[in-house]
């Protein structure tokens, strides 16, 4: 009866280990005959340094998920901000990549079929980029579990928007100003392809004056290596070019200005390339000499930067106090701050961080409409690296600020000042004790505008 009992036993238990082998699976073999018992729920949104009014998601965002083995599983597509992915698949973990504002018009874009984490977002010949953006995670599905995943998008292109050259010779008949070298494409996991891009824009000349002038802004890949910049005059008879290096990074995420002016035998840039991100801004501003220019076209402008230049610190500089000043890879990178500020902003405790950061924005923007000249922009709110040096120059603050402002800098224990903290959030510093805090009501708590220029001789 014991041998009886024990035999049904053990059937039974073979039968239950059965049942679950067939509904559960321990890899991605044979991936298509599994059941499709988990839920996968896919989002999108701008990275928290990418987050204004002109850094919205770019539309449409093509998905496509790569199993465990690096199969691709699937390729959809969200539409707009009201679209929810919402996929049946079977337990296991998953790549997922988003590629945002690739409009199949415009891009060569990989299928199912050959899709590879690393495929090329080809552009198509004699189209232009959009505002592309990429993001890319893994996750894990339990068996039966529902797993949202949020990818934050990043966008993977910057933005030439006005290129400028004044006091053209009425000789010229044509101008055009060549950026080089770029990445050529970007590919499916965020990363770039090619790296000999180039693109050349036409000017347009302004009414009867001597301003050549291009304001059709056009998304283009990063720069691939220190930048050159390349402006060529045509005449009846030659075309003579001027080349010349910049002296930052050209970055995905910046708006790019470039402004020059010819000066007697050639052309001298002293205007400005500014990297301006959707998020911020960083301003570089140098100066071009005639030397290593050549009719044959190409050559560089080898001089090395000088060391003291910009202006110094304590005093005013169009309008703003010069924060600090220091040496950068042979370049001075100066700090400003705006002379007034706001107090009592309009924001509550619990409200979502980047709702208080559009109304720091908002401050920020109404602090420095005034001061957005000769190459200044990016205003932003301090970092804790300039709250710091704020607090280690008390004296400074309190005397040498009135002493050009004719302006009170509070330092006191119960005064404090907005800052971005790391990671885009917005939080408060104490100027006396240099104690952090996250947001709370406080009437003492002062915004003032901040941002960083670079001057080369």
């Amino acid at each position: 009866m014991k041998n009886i009992t024990f035999l049904k036993s053990f059937l039974l238990l073979v039968a239950v280990m059965t049942l679950f082998s067939c509904e559960k699976y321990s890899g991605d073999d044979d991936w298509e005959s599994k059941e499709a018992n988990s839920t996968l729920v896919v989002r999108t949104r701008a990275a928290m340094a990418v987050v204004d009014e002109e850094a919205k998601v770019s539309y449409p965002v093509n998905i496509y998920i790569f199993n465990g083995s690096g199969v691709c599983v699937g390729v959809e597509t969200i539409s707009s901000d009201a679209d929810e992915l919402k996929l049946s698949l079977p337990e296991g973990r998953y790549d997922v990549y988003a590629i945002a504002g690739a409009e199949a018009d415009d891009y060569d874009l990989p299928t199912k079929e050959n899709a590879t984490e690393d495929a090329v977002i080809a552009l198509k010949d004699g189209h232009a980029h959009g505002d592309l953006m990429t993001a890319g995670n893994s996750v894990s599905l339990a068996y039966g579990e529902e797993n949202t995943l949020t990818l934050s998008l990043e966008r993977k292109v910057m933005m030439l928007e006005t290129v400028t050259i004044n006091n053209v010779p009425s000789n010229v008949t044509a101008v055009s100003v060549t950026v080089a070298p770029l990445y050529e494409n970007i590919m499916l996991n965020g990363g770039y392809s090619g790296d000999n891009g180039e693109y050349t824009v036409s000017l347009a000349k302004e009414g009867t004056g001597n301003t050549w002038k291009s304001e059709a802004s056009v998304y283009l890949p990063e720069a691939s290596a220190a930048a050159t910049v390349k402006v060529s005059f045509t005449t009846d008879d030659k075309t003579i070019s001027y080349s010349y290096t910049c002296p930052e990074e050209l970055k995905a995420n910046y708006k790019i200005n470039i402004s020059g002016t010819y000066s007697g035998d050639g052309v001298e840039l002293n205007g400005s390339i500014i990297g301006e991100t959707w998020a911020g801004t960083t301003n570089v501003t140098f100066e071009f000499s005639d030397e290593g220019s050549s009719e044959s076209g190409v050559t560089g402008d080898d001089e090395t930067p000088g060391n003291d230049v910009g202006p110094e610190v304590g005093t005013l500089y169009e309008g703003c106090y010069v924060l600090r000043k220091e040496l950068q890879d042979g370049n001075t990178v100066v700090t400003l701050m705006s002379v007034e500020s706001k107090r009592s902003l309009d924001f509550e405790e619990n409200d979502e961080q980047e709702q208080i950061k559009s109304v720091m924005d908002a401050g920020i923007e109404e602090l420095t409409q005034d001061l957005n000249v000769d190459g200044i922009y990016g205003w932003r709110l301090a970092t804790l690296e300039d709250m710091e040096y704020i607090k280690s120059h008390p004296d400074q603050m309190k005397e040498g600020f009135y002493a050009v402002t004719k302006k009170n800098f509070l330092i006191t224990n119960t005064t404090w000042y907005y800052y971005e903290k790391e990671g885009g959030n917005v939080g408060m510093f104490n100027s006396v004790n240099g104690v952090t805090d996250d947001l709370f009501s406080s009437g003492q708590c002062y915004l003032y505008a901040f941002t960083t220029l670079t001057f080369t001789k």
